[in-house]
């Protein structure tokens, strides 16, 4: 069966692998082009794709469904935060030290977010989407996902996984 939370809990995987690349790479100019990857990552597949799956949908459900405030409130407090960090990041590529302080911003706010969604609001959501729900809800995501563009999701996936390789494989490796 088509699963609408399964699909956010895939998504927040490649996020999470793309914040364990920022927590260990080294910020250089040798560097600055797979930051920059990965903040285009966070900004277009996470704020552009995955975001607008939570936002538009999943949370206006929650909302019907009688969820209303706390958590939803909070979640939509985080991305819009998060919206703040990477205009910031953006802001100072050449200020590597100010860059790093960002970045770890970045990564306590994200991950912590996606920690609460997966354990917290996820379960709460899953309990109650009908079988019928699920897959409107789901059927929704695939046509998000169509104006974002297939290939550009999959492409966003694949480029993560390739720096994920370089960075943390690497790392691994090295021990």
């Amino acid at each position: 069966m088509l699963n609408s939370i399964k699909t956010l809990m895939e998504e927040h995987t490649v996020i999470l692998k793309a914040l364990e690349i920022l927590n260990v790479i080294d910020i250089n100019e040798n560097n600055m082009q797979d930051i920059k990857i990965i903040i285009d990552f966070i900004k277009n597949f996470v704020d552009n794709c995955h975001h607008v799956k939570e936002e538009k949908v999943l949370f206006d459900f929650l909302e019907h469904k009688g969820m209303v405030g706390g958590p939803i409130y909070v979640m939509v407090y985080e991305h819009n935060k998060l919206r703040d960090i990477i205009n910031r990041i953006e802001a100072r590529y050449n200020e590597f030290e100010e860059l790093r302080e960002d970045l770890n911003s970045l990564i306590v706010l994200l991950a912590s977010h996606i920690d609460k969604e997966n354990n917290v609001l996820f379960p709460t959501a899953e309990s109650l989407l009908s079988d019928d729900e699920n897959k409107v809800i789901y059927e929704k995501f695939e046509r998000i996902e169509e104006e974002f563009g297939k290939e550009r999701h999959e492409r966003y996936i694949e480029l993560i996984d390739t720096l994920y390789g370089r960075y943390i494989n690497k790392k691994s490796n090295e021990r």
